[in-house]
C-alpha cells in the first residue's frame, strides 16, 4: 500500500492525533531571537556547581591526563601540565573558589587527575583551570546576567560577574587571574 505524504488512513486514531499535533508544532513560526548584546560562555562543572567563562578568554580545552606536581606551592595549585611542549600551571578551580574538591589520585611521582583542563588567558597570563567537565558553550544575553547570589562562597562571589536565570555563575577571569593570592613568592 502506497501512501501519499498526507494520507493518514493507514494509522490508528491515536497515531493520527500524535502526527497532527507534531505537524501543528512544526508549522509554528520560529521564535524570534531576542535582540541585545550577547556573550558566549564556556560552561564548566565543578562538583554540583556550574560556571560560565567568556569564550574570548578560553584558549583550549583538553583532558587532564598527567600533572607534574610542584613542591612548596599553595594547595590550590595542582602542578604543571604539558600541552604540546608548553608547560602551564594548573589551578584547581573548585579548591580555589572554596568549593568541595576531590582529592587527587597519586600514582608514583605524577598526579593523575580526572577532569578537563581549560586553558585561559587574561592580563598576559596563561594558566590551566582544572574542572570536572565542560559540557557546552552557550550564548547569553548580557542583560540576562543578574547580580551575584548573596549565599555564594566568599572567593566564588568575588570572582563572579553575576548569575543567569538558570543559576549559571559567570566568572570574571580577568579578576581571578589578577588575584595576588595566585602569585607564589620564593622564600
Amino acid at each position: 500500500m502506497t501512501m501519499s505524504p498526507f494520507d493518514l488512513s493507514g494509522f490508528s486514531e491515536a497515531e493520527r492525533r500524535i502526527l497532527e499535533e507534531r505537524a501543528r508544532r512544526l508549522a509554528q513560526p520560529p521564535e524570534t531571537p531576542t535582540t541585545g548584546e550577547t556573550v558566549d560562555l564556556v560552561v564548566v562543572v565543578l562538583g554540583a556547581e556550574r560556571y560560565g567563562m567568556d569564550v574570548r578568554n578560553v584558549q583550549e580545552v583538553f583532558p587532564c591526563d598527567e600533572v607534574t606536581p610542584l613542591p612548596g606551592v599553595p594547595p590550590f595549585w595542582v602542578g604543571l601540565v604539558n600541552l604540546r611542549g608548553h608547560l602551564y600551571p594548573l589551578l584547581d578551580l573548585a579548591r580555589y573558589l572554596g568549593l568541595p574538591s576531590r582529592p587527587p589520585d597519586r600514582t608514583n611521582e605524577r598526579t593523575r587527575s580526572a577532569g578537563q583542563v581549560v586553558l585561559v588567558a587574561a592580563h598576559g597570563l596563561e594558566i590551566g583551570l582544572l574542572v570536572d567537565d565542560v559540557p557546552e558553550v552557550r550564548q547569553v544575553l548580557r542583560s540576562d546576567i543578574g547580580p551575584s547570589l548573596a549565599e555564594a562562597a566568599g572567593a566564588a562571589r568575588s570572582f563572579t560577574l553575576g548569575v543567569t536565570s538558570d543559576l549559571l555563575a559567570v566568572l570574571n577571569l580577568a579578576a581571578l587571574l589578577a588575584d595576588s593570592r595566585l602569585v607564589v613568592q620564593e622564600a
